[in-house]
């Protein structure tokens, strides 16, 4: 396979993307400098969004059950989140039993592509008691293919997302290739602390509200923090701004959706009940639930990057997304110990004022000044 170029004639890794999505993974890929030169996704409509942001990516509407593997032979990484809903902790956890599980068809992705390296991605109750025989079976049907296998939950915090979404990432690369995942950028002991909802979600641009109303719990569970416990009917929880945001849910778009709370109205509540004060109902006013954007921004997107469908497709394309953040930092890990680092783009000047320009929006919308870009650039 022909190994593109980039802007200044370097060659580039190339890597294809499966079960893209709306395409956090194969934007996180791009950060880390990463060619992604296909992409497949089973969805319409976040087919439909994949097709407008990745223009240059060859891209196929199709079920991976379909497709055959080897002609992408010589590909230098196969990456994909396999659904997860077999294994979310939000659903019923059926695993292998469920027809959505799509981890077998990675599996022969790998064996049929054979690429130089891989990585999935999964929800962290992959790695739960209940699923961990599942992934530990995996990881010996993929070893036996003749790779290195290493595997770790990560905290997207911890590489300058605004929202806690923990995630557990498979890496295989060429036996014997040593490989560590990449220490958290953010957070105690770290160069940069955690990027907070409240900086992330200010100056968002305009965009559609929500118009799911708040509605006070008829029995409100109460917590000593206000941001725990449940005061409000649905899924949907307030944000704490001077914290990263709780996960953002594929299920968001209606009374899942996370609040804001920008005059303190629920903190209020929260001192009411604890001082014994009786439980309130009707609507909540003076609070909103997120927009598509700012959900987005939580997921940290770039406000370039646009989503096509109906609003609620929209939530569900962002809460099903990797976090573009957190793909860069294991992609660029990946990348490190597959090239040898004294000869290949990684080193390059050139290559690295790509990624940075690439990097420069983000460091904007999450930091608020071009002075943090290092913050997101890594």
């Amino acid at each position: 396979m022909k190994r593109p170029r980039s802007m200044d004639d370097i060659p580039l890794p190339t890597a294809l993307d499966l079960f893209a999505g709306a395409g956090g993974l194969s934007l996180g890929l791009h950060l880390a400098g990463w060619e992604v030169v296909g992409a497949f996704e089973y969805d319409r409509w976040a087919a439909s969004t994949y097709r407008h942001n990745f223009p240059a990516s060859t891209f196929q509407e199709a079920d991976v059950r379909e497709v055959d593997f080897s002609r992408f032979r010589g590909i230098d990484l196969l990456a994909g989140g396999p659904p997860c809903q077999p294994f979310s902790v939000a659903g019923k956890q059926l695993a292998r039993e469920d027809p959505r599980d799509m981890v077998p068809q990675f599996l022969r992705a790998v064996k049929e592509a054979r690429p130089r390296a891989f990585l999935m991605e999964n929800v962290a109750g992959l790695w739960s008691t209940r699923n961990r025989g599942y992934v530990q079976l995996l990881i010996h049907n993929l070893r036996e293919l003749g790779y290195s296998v290493y595997h770790h939950v990560l905290d997207a915090a911890s590489y300058g997302v605004p929202q806690h979404r923990k995630r557990l990432f498979v890496v295989g690369l060429p036996k014997g290739t040593p490989f560590s995942f990449p220490a958290g950028t953010h957070g105690a002991d770290t160069p940069f602390p955690l990027v907070t909802a409240g900086l992330a979600l200010s100056n968002v641009p305009v965009d559609e509200p929500n118009t799911a109303r708040v509605f006070y719990a008829r029995q409100p569970v109460i917590r000593p923090s206000p941001w725990a416990g449940l005061l409000l009917n649905g899924q949907g929880r307030p944000i704490n701004p001077n914290a990263p945001s709780l996960t953002v849910p594929a299920s968001a778009g209606g009374n899942r959706t996370h609040i804001l709370d920008p005059d303190g109205v629920l903190l209020e509540y929260h001192r009411h009940l604890l001082s014994g004060g009786k439980p309130r109902s009707g609507a909540v006013e003076n609070v909103r639930r997120l927009t598509v954007r700012e959900s987005a921004r939580l997921q940290s997107f770039p406000d370039s990057f646009v989503f096509t469908g109906a609003k609620t497709k929209q939530y569900s394309q962002v809460g099903n997304a990797v976090p573009p953040l957190l793909a860069r930092a294991v992609a660029g890990a990946i990348a490190n110990a597959l090239f040898d680092s004294s000869k290949s783009w990684a080193n390059d000047e050139s290559a690295s004022e790509l990624r940075l320009r690439l990097c420069e929006d983000l460091a904007r919308q999450l930091y608020g000044t071009v002075q943090a870009i290092g913050a997101t650039v890594g």
